[in-house]
């Protein structure tokens, strides 16, 4: 004899439980292990503390003697980069054609996540480096978080690093002191905001860039082909 109940309404599992784990389940809706993340970047605000302005041995134009850049320049950009990271997932594809308030609440998430970790960084170098290397560091995070944004769009989320690090490279090797002391107009990561302004523009243009590329998912690219056509 079956039972009458089966099929109905009242017998569908809720949304948020996963059969036979006893437990009930979350959706990460898009951003995944915050808390790794923040304790990442945890650590690299304590790796600043502790190699300070010990020099990474990268190339430079200038030559072999003053090869090398600032390590607190290099974690900077990976602490600007990892909330990037968090985006990445096994179902991509899925996720791209989500509705609006799935991507409204993975953008929330997302900057909510981004705020966090410049707080943690900056807090925790805040109480280990001087004034000045700060407010560098500052001000190129917003860039560095815009660069991991594009490359990710293009890449994938997995590769939000590979263009951040490509520009840490072109720009450690062309980026040199003149005789006053300082650095090119377009070098966003050396420089205090005090000093050279237009480095937070463009570190701020750059965060706007790889906004506009988050905001391109791949439906809203092919509906502006689309009508563009028309």
């Amino acid at each position: 004899m079956t039972d009458s109940r089966a099929g109905t309404r009242g017998d569908a599992l809720p949304p948020t439980w996963r059969p036979g784990s006893g437990r009930r389940f979350y959706p990460p809706c898009g951003v995944r292990r915050p808390g790794s993340v923040l304790l990442l970047v945890l650590l690299s605000g304590l790796a600043v503390a502790w190699l300070g302005d010990r020099l990474a041995p990268l190339p430079t134009v200038s030559g072999a003697q003053s090869a090398g850049t600032p390590s607190w320049r290099m974690l900077a950009m990976f602490a600007g980069v990892l909330p990037v990271l968090s985006l990445h997932s096994r179902m991509a594809g899925l996720e791209a054609v989500g509705t609006t308030r799935f991507h409204r609440g993975r953008a929330l998430r997302l900057t909510a996540l981004w705020v966090a970790s410049l707080g943690v960084f900056l807090g925790v170098c805040a109480a280990f480096v001087e004034g000045r290397v700060l407010e560098v560091m500052a001000g190129a995070l917003p860039g560095w978080t815009g660069l991991g944004l594009l490359s990710g769009r293009l890449l994938g989320w997995r590769q939000g690093w590979i263009l951040p690090a490509l520009v840490l490279l072109l720009v450690g090797y062309w980026s040199v002191q003149d005789g006053s002391g300082g650095y090119p107009w377009w070098d966003f990561t050396r420089s205090p905001v005090v000093e050279q302004p237009l480095g937070l523009g463009i570190s701020l243009g750059l965060l706007a860039v790889g906004m506009m590329a988050y905001w391109m998912t791949p439906w809203r690219l092919r509906s502006l082909l689309r009508r563009t056509r028309l």
